[in-house]
């Protein structure tokens, strides 16, 4: 039958992307690892930070980078202003930037490009104004190139949630902690697919300028480093906090304007998708990256295929029930989301998981529709990423 075969090919599917294909990671690593040299090791070392309208948070930024205790003659901060009109720029200098670049509304990649063409520094680090790392993380991203096939290394963002934090909040820092699940199990066996714009750094000679300016710029440029041949790490030790969005209808825009231009970066790769042109880490993108976008047509397969199956024999409500059950619980979670019941796990898992999902699809759709989302704007969050109370 074919709503049985749909059933089955969909809820496998489903299956797949959140659970077999980090299971298949942590196997393969067990089989076959790839550790890589860590030593500490004292590079020229550029910071670079894009930032449009950051005034509240620029010089907290710029003070959180001098702080490090990397050395001061190999450091080096660069801000690049993308069209900033709130004294973005004056702040940065008179908080000490080594330099800061005023420039027209070019957006993020092509302010990250005209930093880079100015950076002395061997190392580039590319990190968010509203991203704070502790004093050490620099040289612990640093220490990863002593291995010479390493070309990158993505940081840990850990972000940062309310102990009165809403739903949203909370999906967030569940989601980011998946993340890092699967990040830790891609580095285990190779490359990750890619670093977050949060906190990253490569090699200086491993950057290659992206014209793809409707793409995400953490993984454009993350992502070279692969095609290039070289190794994209990820070091947990290397950790940055990030402060959490909690509302619904503001982050499920922002997730669809990330994931559309994730998407386009994904497919932008060309050749590099295939695994005889960059091996495990082609399967990685496609799993990672492409599929876990489309859950949300495989998911509705699957309700529609357990509909038809439930008329046909009262034995299918296995399959339907629990799904109406948990839609009814992520309906509840979300016209909760803005109460304390709506912190309740049982309301706010599911509710994220339909919300990410729904992300998801709108962005394919908008992909499809030809949409480009070619500047950005920073991300609303009720507090600053330091003094919150915990971490997801």
């Amino acid at each position: 039958m074919i709503a049985v075969a749909v059933l089955v090919v969909s809820a496998a599917l489903v299956v797949w992307i959140y659970a077999g294909y980090p299971l298949a990671l942590r196997l393969l690593g067990l089989v076959r690892p790839r550790p890589r040299r860590l030593a500490p090791l004292e590079l020229p070392v550029t910071v670079i930070v894009a930032a449009h309208d950051e005034v509240e948070v620029i010089a907290d930024k710029v003070a959180n980078v001098l702080a490090s205790d990397y050395p001061a003659e190999l450091l080096e901060l660069i801000v690049a202003s993308d069209g900033s009109e709130d004294g973005t720029v004056h702040a940065a200098r008179r908080a000490g930037a080594t330099r800061v670049l005023d420039l027209p509304r070019i957006g993020k990649l092509s302010a990250l490009n005209q930093a880079e063409q100015v950076a002395s520094g061997e190392i580039l680090v590319f990190t968010d104004a509203d991203s704070m790392f502790e004093p050490g993380t620099l040289r612990r991203l640093v220490s990863n190139f002593a291995d010479e096939q390493v070309g990158g290394v993505a940081a840990n963002v850990v972000r940062v949630v309310e102990e009165d934090g809403r739903s949203v909040a909370r999906g967030e820092g569940l989601y980011w902690r998946y993340e890092r699940l699967l990040k830790r199990l891609e580095d285990r066996v190779g490359s990750v697919v890619s670093a977050s714009g949060q906190l990253y750094a490569v090699r200086r000679s491993a950057f290659t300028p992206s014209t793809e300016t409707a793409g995400t710029d953490d993984f454009l440029i993350s992502s070279q480093v692969v095609r290039a041949g070289g190794r994209l790490a990820f070091d947990e030790r290397a950790v940055v906090l990030v402060a959490t969005p909690d509302e619904g209808g503001t982050e499920l825009r922002r997730k669809v304007r990330v994931m559309n231009r994730g998407l386009r970066s994904a497919f932008a790769l060309g050749d590099a998708l295939l695994p005889s042109r960059t091996g495990l880490y082609a399967l990685e993108v496609v799993f990672h990256k492409i599929l876990r976008r489309f859950v949300a047509f495989f998911l509705v397969a699957l309700l529609a295929s357990s509909v038809v199956l439930a008329a046909r024999s009262p034995a299918w409500w296995t399959a339907l029930g629990p799904q109406l059950a948990f839609y009814g619980l992520a309906a509840t979670g979300g016209l909760l989301s803005r109460t304390r019941w709506g912190r309740l796990k049982p309301l706010w898992i599911p509710y994220y998981f339909c919300l990410a999902n729904a992300a998801a699809a709108l962005a394919v759709f908008s992909l499809l529709a030809g949409v480009r989302f070619t500047t950005w704007e920073p991300v609303a969050t009720r507090h600053h990423a330091r003094g919150v109370a915990s971490r997801g």
